[in-house]
């Protein structure tokens, strides 16, 4: 593809990389910051002028599709990312914390011992719930290509599930017992 050039495809799922599922933005200006920035911070873009504003998250999913004629990855952002879970990055998120036997009651014990750690291995553990559920699903994408010319992967920019029985992920994780 081209510089600029979209193209719309039917593709499958083949795989969704479940290491890094979303990013931290500053809530008011969307500018990426560091993962263990906490909920308030003082935000230093020219746009919030050092004020104190809290974050979000923002889906940055990375999967591996096939076509008729080959496998490719490619990148699907925070607003693309929502038609297929059926939800904020955020959201997704604070589910997968809500519902710590996503995991297992372990990680739900070393989560109330050690932050951090403990919200990486809940959260792991519902993405690969979340991949697993999006393997096989059957698409039609517009992929574009990057507007930064150092992006290593094309862009998913529109998504539409072809299966009239299609499911948002979180509507699929929610109708798990989790007991």
């Amino acid at each position: 593809m081209q510089s600029n050039e979209s193209t719309r495809l039917v593709c499958s799922i083949l795989a969704m990389d479940q290491s890094c599922f979303s990013y931290k933005v500053c809530r008011f200006c969307e500018t990426p910051v560091p993962d263990d920035t906490p909920t308030e911070f003082i935000c230093n873009n020219r746009k919030c002028g050092g004020r104190r504003r809290s974050s979000k998250r923002l889906f940055r999913l990375l999967f591996s599709i096939g076509t008729e004629t080959r496998v490719m990855n490619v990148v699907a952002f925070d607003r693309a990312a929502q038609v297929i879970f059926g939800c904020s990055a955020q959201e997704f998120f604070d589910f997968s914390i809500l519902h710590p036997c996503a995991g297992n009651k372990f990680f739900f014990l070393l989560f109330q011992r050690q932050f951090n750690h403990g919200v990486c291995v809940l959260v792991h553990n519902t993405v690969k719930i979340a991949s697993k559920v999006l393997v096989g699903e059957l698409l039609k994408v517009t992929l574009n290509t990057p507007k930064r010319g150092k992006a290593e992967h094309l862009r998913m920019t529109n998504i539409v599930p072809m299966s009239s029985d299609f499911e948002p992920v979180i509507e699929t994780l929610r109708k798990v017992d989790w007991s």
